[in-house]
C-alpha cells in the first residue's frame, strides 16, 4: 500500500530524514528536481521546439523549479525562469540553487507585474512548470500570486505542476480559489490527499511520485493512517482442491421489495460469484415467483408475509431460522422503508450478532434506531454511499462532510465499534481502530443503478470465505473498480451497467490475479 499523507506527515518525514538520518535536505531537493525533469523529458520528447517556462516561488517549492530548470537547459532545452518575488525572499536550499541557476546563466527574471510576462495570446511554450506554492498553503491565494496562477492557466500550453498544483490546500479535497490546472502533477515522496479525493483531483491531472530518498521506513511509518490500496494487496480466499459448499461459507441476503427484486438479485448473484458455497435470499412469499425466475442458483426462502411485498414482522419467523443457518449475512438493498420494514429490521439487527453487510435501507433504519450501533461490532461493514452516511451522522452538513469526509469516517468507526466502507470517488474502508484504505480502481461508469448492490454482494462472498470485513471490503471495493476499468476499455462508461459487473468477475479475476501473461 501507499500512504497518503497530510502536509504535516510530509514535513514530519523530512525532518526526521534531514535532522535525524543526516541526509542534506539540498540532496532531497535535488532528488525532487531529477525526479520531475525525468517525467517532463518524457513529454518533451516529440516536442519540436522544446521551450519550457519555469514558475519559481520563493519557498522550497521553487527550489525544486530551480533545480528542474538547470537539468531541463543542461539537456539542450530553452528555458526561461520566472520568480515570484525577490531575491532576498529566497532562503535555505531554494538559495542554494537559485545561486547555481544563476551560474549557470540560465535565463532567469523577477517577476512583479503580469505586464512583464509574454502575452500567451501571442506566444506559449511547449511546456510550462508550476513552481510556485508548495504543500503549506491553507485558504485562497489572492493578490498577484493569484494573477500569475490565472495566467498560467490562459496559457495554451500543457502544465506540469512540482507537488501539488499551486492554489490547492494539500490535506484537503477542497477548492478554495484559483488553481493551477495541471496535466501532470509530480509529487515528492507519497501522494498528498488533494490528489485523491475530489473535486481538488480534477486540477492534478496525471500523478507521479518522484523518489526524492526518504528510506521505506520512513515512508511506511504506523503512524500514517491513510493508505492507496494497489493489486497487490488483494488477497483471495483459498480454496483446496477437496473443498466443499459447506467450507466455503453460507450467505443469507435479506433485500428487496415490489419494484426492488432487480437489487435483491444483484446482491445475492455477486456473492454467489465471488465464492459464497450457498446464498439463500430471505424474500416476502409474494414476490418469491419473480425471484425464483430471476434466479436459478441462487435458492429462494419464501418468507410468510400475509401479501404483503415487503419485510414486516410476519417474516420473522422465516428470518430467524435463516439467520440461525448463515454464516454472513447481507441486508438491505431494496428492502424499503415503510414503518413495519423499518421496525422489522430495528429487531433483526438489534439481536443479530454475526458478521454482516448492511447496506441501503438497513442503513436508513439505523439512522433512524442509532441504538442499533449500541456495543461493539466489529464483525459488520456498514457500506453506506455519502448521502446515506450524512444520515448516520449528527450536526454535519453536506460540505462539511465532503471537506472533512476522512476525519468524519475515522472518528464513526472508532466512535461506533464498527467497520466502514463509504462509496464514491473513491470508495474507502474504515477499520474499527481508524485506519483507512483507499481504492485505486474504478470510473464515473459506476455511477448507474445497482451497481452498490453488487459491491454488497461481493464484500459478504469474500467474508463468508474467511476474510474479515476489512480486507472483504477493500479487496472487493478494488475488485468492483477493477471490472468497470476493464468494461470501460472494451465499451463507454455510459454503457456499463451492474450485471455487466458480475458477468465479468471471473474473468477479470482470471486476467489479474491468475494469468501467466500478467
Amino acid at each position: 500500500m501507499i500512504k497518503i499523507v497530510t502536509s504535516g506527515e510530509m514535513r514530519e518525514m523530512d525532518r526526521h530524514t534531514i535532522e535525524d538520518l543526516g541526509v542534506p535536505g539540498v540532496v532531497l531537493m535535488e532528488n525532487a528536481g531529477v525526479g520531475t525533469f525525468r517525467v517532463i523529458q518524457q513529454l518533451l520528447e516529440n516536442a519540436a521546439y522544446p521551450e519550457v517556462w519555469v514558475f519559481c516561488g520563493k519557498g522550497n517549492n521553487g527550489g525544486d523549479g530551480f533545480v528542474i530548470a538547470r537539468h531541463l537547459w543542461d539537456a539542450g532545452n530553452d528555458v526561461q525562469v520566472f520568480i515570484i518575488g525577490e531575491e532576498s525572499d529566497l532562503k535555505g536550499d531554494a538559495r542554494i540553487n537559485f545561486r547555481i541557476v544563476k551560474n549557470f546563466g540560465l535565463t532567469h527574471r523577477f517577476i512583479k507585474s503580469i505586464d512583464e510576462l509574454p502575452d500567451p495570446e501571442e506566444y506559449s511554450p511547449a511546456l510550462i512548470v508550476d513552481a510556485l506554492l508548495g504543500t503549506g498553503i491553507k485558504g485562497a491565494v489572492k493578490g498577484f500570486m493569484r494573477e500569475v496562477i490565472e495566467y498560467i492557466n490562459d496559457c495554451y500550453s500543457p502544465v506540469v505542476a512540482v507537488d501539488v498544483p499551486s492554489g490547492l490546500n494539500a490535506d484537503s479535497p477542497a477548492v478554495e480559489g484559483a488553481v493551477v490546472q495541471a496535466d501532470v502533477t509530480v509529487t515528492m515522496g507519497l501522494p498528498k490527499r488533494c490528489h485523491v479525493f475530489y473535486p481538488a483531483r480534477e486540477y492534478v491531472g496525471e500523478l507521479f511520485i518522484a523518489d526524492i530518498g526518504i528510506p521505506h521506513t520512513v515512508r511506511n511509518t504506523p503512524e500514517v493512517a491513510v493508505q492507496m490500496v494497489e493489486k497487490s494487496d488483494i488477497i483471495l480466499p483459498l480454496r483446496e482442491p477437496d473443498t466443499h459448499k459447506y467450507q466455503v461459507g453460507k450467505v443469507a441476503v435479506l433485500a428487496g421489495s415490489a419494484g426492488y427484486t432487480g437489487a435483491a438479485s444483484l446482491t445475492a448473484e455477486a456473492a454467489l460469484k465471488m465464492g459464497a458455497g450457498l446464498v439463500i435470499l430471505g424474500i416476502p412469499e409474494s414476490l418469491n415467483p419473480i425471484l425464483e425466475t430471476k434466479l436459478t442458483e441462487v435458492i429462494t426462502r419464501p418468507l410468510p408475509a400475509v401479501e404483503k411485498s415487503y419485510l414486516c414482522p410476519e417474516c420473522l419467523p422465516g428470518v430467524k431460522e435463516l439467520l440461525e443457518w448463515c454464516d454472513v449475512l447481507a441486508i438491505g438493498p431494496g428492502l424499503g422503508r415503510a414503518p413495519e420494514t423499518l421496525e422489522s429490521l430495528k429487531q433483526i439487527l438489534s439481536e443479530f450478532k454475526k458478521p454482516a453487510v448492511i447496506d441501503a435501507d438497513a442503513l436508513f433504519a439505523i439512522s433512524r434506531y442509532p441504538e442499533i450501533l449500541e456495543g461493539e461490532h466489529p464483525n459488520w461493514i456498514l457500506t453506506p454511499h455519502h448521502g446515506e452516511f450524512l444520515r448516520l451522522l449528527t450536526g454535519i452538513d453536506k460540505k462539511q462532510l465532503q471537506n472533512e469526509f476522512v476525519e468524519l469516517a475515522r472518528e464513526f468507526s472508532r466512535k461506533q465499534k464498527v467497520n466502514l466502507l463509504l462509496k464514491g470517488a473513491p470508495s474507502l474502508v474504515v477499520s474499527t481502530d481508524g485506519q483507512v484504505y483507499v481504492n485505486s480502481t474504478g470510473n464515473a461508469g459506476l455511477a448507474s443503478g445497482g451497481t452498490g448492490d453488487v459491491l454488497t454482494g461481493l464484500v459478504a462472498g469474500l467474508m463468508v470465505q474467511g476474510l474479515s470485513p476489512v480486507l472483504a471490503g477493500y479487496s472487493a471495493n478494488y475488485l468492483h473498480g477493477l471490472i468497470a476499468d476493464e468494461l470501460v476499455r472494451e465499451e463507454t462508461i455510459y454503457s456499463l451497467t451492474a450485471g455487466d459487473l458480475i458477468d465479468h468477475l471471473g474473468q477479470t479475476i482470471n486476467k489479474h490475479f491468475f494469468s501467466t501473461g500478467e
